[in-house]
């Protein structure tokens, strides 16, 4: 759980503070005023990542060389650990946790497990297959310890491969070494995606039927080579191809989440609002499998939901959150977007201008 945040030169804030509550928290305000950017400094700590840029040297201020993050995180185990991270326009300068520095992201990321709605979370389903990769990843990283080990020999296998690839005249014995990593490492991956999404689904059904009602769904995972095939072989057969190309086309980096109906692939027959409510759903199904089947704790960011779903389909997702009891952060123009929550005396009610943020009592 999040209680306080301390923002610097992130952003239009020169400096701010936010003390959360363990339920709702309302951040009000006009449009530019700093709303999505405070959502956004506690995505960052959480996962490494923006959900507004790819550019995250925009992140700094303006008349600064460089932003800092700072945050008291109680654990699950009711530890509270101080963590902080800094970066310029080039990148990371720090990251530290207790006043230590941290190797990586992903240890921050494993305290702080963040999951935000926004306007880019239609990405889910009608974005590139990496963004539904990243989706199964995300749930997986949280549920499953052997996850991210398994990844990382993936992705070091792979550029090593890649490697020899766009040198030309490789050793075959060398090749063969990484063809045989890339191929078991792959099959473990596919494993835990394939167990993942069995689980994923029945919650998945059971967020449908509360949220509005959708044509049947139907999710399938693509493994990243042809299903039943022998991936070992697949990269022998393709080696002239990847040669030409310098990467290695079939893995578990290639994998791909597919949501299908009756009609054909859901991006070609779902209107704007279905696909919204369906990308929504498939965020609200993870947070489901998270919370009630593993027994972890979210952070959830929900960002101007009233300007994404009509007022049926956007309360029908606030009752869903309320009802999982995580900590959420909750922006809108207005109290009266959101009048339910802002009379809610369990709301703790904020209001931001011009990068200025205060509680309103």
């Amino acid at each position: 759980m999040l209680q306080r945040l301390i923002l610097s030169s992130f952003r239009n804030y020169s400096h701010a503070e936010l003390t959360l509550g363990a339920g709702v928290n309302l951040v009000v305000g006009g449009n530019g005023s700093g709303k999505s950017s405070l959502l956004e400094a506690i995505y960052l700590m959480g996962t490494g990542r923006s959900f507004r840029t790819s550019r995250l040297q925009r992140l700094v201020n303006e008349a600064a060389g460089e932003a800092a993050v700072y945050a008291e995180v109680l654990s699950q185990q009711d530890v509270l650990h101080k963590i902080g991270m800094s970066r310029d326009r080039q990148g990371f300068t720090a990251l530290k946790m207790d006043g230590a520095n941290v190797r990586g992201l992903s240890e921050l990321a494993r305290l702080l497990p963040v999951q935000a709605f926004h306007p880019g979370t239609v990405d889910v389903v009608e974005g590139p297959s990496s963004a539904r990769r990243r989706y199964l990843d995300w749930g997986l990283f949280h549920v499953e310890q052997s996850f991210l080990p398994l990844w990382r020999q993936l992705s070091g296998a792979l550029q090593q491969r890649n490697k020899l690839l766009r040198a030309g005249g490789f050793n075959a014995r060398e090749l063969a070494a990484w063809d045989q990593q890339v191929a078991s490492v792959s099959d473990r991956i596919n494993g835990l995606r394939t167990r993942y999404l069995a689980d994923l689904l029945p919650h998945f059904d059971a967020v449908l039927a509360h949220i509005g009602e959708l044509p049947e769904v139907r999710i399938s995972l693509y493994p990243g080579w042809a299903e039943g095939e022998d991936l070992l072989a697949l990269l022998a057969q393709d080696l002239e191809r990847d040669r030409q190309r310098g990467y290695t086309g079939k893995g578990a980096h290639r994998a791909e989440l597919r949501l299908s109906t009756g009609a054909g692939p859901v991006r070609d027959v779902f209107s704007r609002g279905q696909t919204k409510t369906l990308s929504y759903a498939l965020l609200l199904a993870q947070l489901y499998l998270l919370v009630r089947s593993h027994g972890g704790r979210c952070l959830v960011l929900v960002d101007d939901l009233a300007s994404e779903l009509d007022e049926q389909h956007s309360d029908a997702v606030i009752r869903a959150l309320q009802e999982l009891g995580q900590q959420t952060l909750i922006t809108a123009l207005s109290a009266d977007a959101l009048p339910a929550l802002a009379r809610d005396d369990a709301t703790r009610v904020f209001h931001v201008e011009h990068g200025v943020l205060n509680r309103l009592e």
